[in-house]
């Protein structure tokens, strides 16, 4: 798949021209990931800049943590010291229990671009629960992207599914947690901004991560191996997450607008990790780093762990985030992948603004006029 960040800015700047003017004012935006992550280049880069060239805002913006890292970043954002930022909720499994649930599909989705689409409609149209969550913390959800799939970055080559045992693995969530215990790996909860400092000083062995990870988190120059075994995508998150007083002082045309680019930015995002992807793994050799393909023994046992998960799945979602309608939100998580497998399969998963056309038809533009206000 291709996407061209020129793309996304010329799409978001012709949408926000075309909104109402309002008076200037200062929006915070902030982000724990760095300039080169594919959040920052695919996504929020080019509505910032869209943003701004509107002449209604200017938008102060922090990368890298430097305002909000990733677990401050929750209770920054709904204290207002950001108006704007981005989230990953397996940091927040007490606030955000039901985010847990939509976390653990991650070996279920056929594409990135599904999952990005199942997670954002599941969310905004079938989940009051969900957005009741954000709510409570005075925050407003437009929206989440999706990783590609998640591979083995590793100190060390992973040939086969022994070689996973007494590895200290960062996990993403509660899914690849189980996953490591299946194979005897030890599972190592840290924010992503820590994986390149775990794996230099030995406190990591594996990073669980996109092969893109090893450029924009630089992991290339400590880990020299990287197993393309497909271990799902990681779509949990709220990519734009609004303050709830910032978002309740826009016009609904405003918000109407925002929101549209809420899409744009989330599809930009996703894209962008897929090219990521490719343009990393053609530059692996000369970084050093072996590109190793995973063995059958290793798909098998990992379609094994998948198909017995569904149940952990469900007594997990039940009996630690107690959730009491566990099972029925699967199958509508279920429903919806196999929705928008179909409408990506239909339109092209090339066809970037085909898709974002659906996106747009299917969830923003079913949502009232005064969501989130």
């Amino acid at each position: 798949m291709k996407m061209i960040a020129k793309w996304a800015t010329a799409a978001a700047v012709a949408t926000l021209v075309a909104a109402p003017a309002i008076a200037a004012e200062r929006i915070t935006a902030t982000l724990w990931v760095g300039p080169k992550h594919p959040v920052s280049v695919g996504g929020y880069d080019p509505f910032i800049e869209a943003v701004e060239a509107t002449g209604d805002y200017t938008v102060k913006y922090f990368q890298g943590g430097a305002l909000l890292g990733a677990k401050p970043a929750m209770n920054g954002i709904g204290d207002g010291i950001a108006d704007v930022g981005m989230l990953a909720m397996t940091y927040f499994p007490a606030e955000f229990p039901n985010a847990q649930l939509v976390a653990d599909m991650g070996l279920s989705t056929p594409s990135n671009v599904v999952a990005m689409a199942m997670a954002t409609e599941f969310n905004l149209l079938h989940c009051p629960d969900c957005l009741a969550e954000y709510e409570k913390q005075n925050l407003v959800y437009t929206g989440t992207y999706s990783t590609s799939p998640y591979t083995i970055i590793s100190k060390e080559p992973i040939r086969s599914t022994a070689d996973l045992k007494g590895k200290k693995m960062r996990v993403p969530g509660s899914l690849w947690s189980r996953w490591a215990q299946s194979v005897g790996g030890i599972e190592v909860n840290v924010p992503s901004s820590e994986m390149f400092e775990g794996l230099d000083k030995g406190a990591l062995d594996i990073a669980i991560q996109a092969p893109g990870a090893m450029r924009s988190y630089s992991l290339w120059d400590t880990a020299k191996y990287n197993t393309l075994l497909n271990l799902g995508t990681y779509h949990s998150l709220s990519m734009m997450t609004w303050n709830a007083d910032t978002w309740a002082g826009f016009s609904a045309e405003q918000r109407k607008m925002l929101l549209a680019e809420a899409g744009k930015a989330s599809l930009g995002a996703t894209v962008f990790y897929t090219t990521s992807d490719e343009e990393v793994l053609a530059e692996a050799e000369a970084h050093g780093v072996e590109i190793i393909e995973p063995s059958d023994e290793m798909k098998t046992t990992k379609a094994e762990f998948v198909k017995g998960d569904v149940d952990a799945i469900i007594e997990t979602a039940e009996s630690q985030h107690g959730i009491a309608d566990a099972a029925a939100k699967v199958e509508t998580l279920k429903g919806l992948i196999e929705k928008w497998e179909a409408i990506v399969a239909e339109v092209g998963e090339d066809n970037v603004e085909g898709i974002q056309e659906k996106l747009q038809s299917e969830i923003y533009d079913k949502l009232p006029a005064d969501y989130g206000a």
